[in-house]
């Protein structure tokens, strides 16, 4: 109960879990999911669910919580975006603070490696959680996510590093930056990729050129590359990373859980030249 509302939430706990600290990673779904489409438990090809797997085999806990129902009738995130007319206007920063902290109470959880990784909203989310929870959040991976044009969120107090994955073909949250969504959505508007690379760069005072590298194309019909831009050094082992899905669209790139031909039509192509969540856990891993 926060905020007068009951929230939800989905824990995994692995096995042999002891008295040795693990880490925590909080996974946010996106606009209109919830716990159980992120992990896939509804049956449907989820590129999430392959942190059941790693967090399995690297004994981490996974907390999986639900949004809340906006304005427009979906499930959301009350990201940074003061711009959005259809984001809910709960404190999810105060929920996921609770929810951390009653796991932390109940669960060795070690509070120097505690992580957020969301999709759309729920990447918008973690940025959210980077800027205002700077001294208990470690690192982020917004994925197809992108900083707010318009923010109402304060500056993080602290470097956090930042790992994001983003489509240049992305129907949903544009490459170049502008309205989430498109004309008319109400979804608000955000900066470029490259500027919301740059505003964690010159927060964390990383250097500004990045070492670049071509990921295997092992898929050759998917219609896309991956391209990485890496900005490690920068204040108290921060770092920032971009995973350019060079015509991608707004999906999770991934080796296994494909989505449909026809839900491609919705968001665009799919990368399956890396595994987004083992991506993802290696740049958690080294802070």
């Amino acid at each position: 109960m926060v905020g007068g509302l009951n929230r939800s939430f989905d824990i995994f706990l692995p096995d042999g879990l002891g008295s040795e600290a693990v880490p925590l990673v909080l996974l946010l779904h996106g606009h209109g999911g919830d716990a159980d489409t992120m992990t896939g438990m509804n049956g449907n090809s989820a590129p999430f669910r392959i942190w059941l797997d790693i967090a399995a085999r690297e004994t981490l806990i996974l907390l999986i919580p639900d949004g809340v129902v906006g304005p427009d009738g979906k499930t959301g995130w009350n990201d940074c975006r003061a711009d959005s007319t259809t984001n809910p206007t709960t404190d999810d920063v105060a929920f996921l603070q609770s929810l951390i902290q009653q796991v932390q109470q109940q669960y060795p959880v070690d509070d120097q490696r505690i992580f957020a990784s969301g999709m759309s909203n729920g990447g918008f989310m973690s940025l959210r959680l980077a800027m205002e929870m700077a001294d208990q959040i470690q690192a982020v991976a917004p994925i197809a996510a992108a900083m707010p044009a318009q923010s109402e969120c304060p500056p993080p107090a602290e470097p956090v590093s930042v790992l994001f994955v983003s489509g240049t073909e992305d129907p949903l949250v544009p490459w170049y930056g502008g309205e989430v969504g498109g004309s008319g959505s109400g979804r608000g508007t955000v900066l470029s990729a490259r500027d919301s690379v740059i505003y964690w760069v010159q927060h964390n005072q990383c250097p500004t050129s990045p070492s670049v590298s071509d990921l295997p194309n092992l898929d050759r019909w998917d219609g896309s590359t991956v391209r990485l831009y890496d900005l490690p050094g920068g204040l108290q082992n921060s770092r920032v990373t971009l995973y350019q899905v060079l015509g991608g669209g707004h999906a999770e790139p991934s080796r296994t859980e494909r989505y449909s031909w026809l839900w491609e039509l919705v968001v665009g192509r799919q990368n399956h030249d890396m595994e987004m969540a083992e991506e993802v856990w290696a740049f958690f891993a080294s802070h």
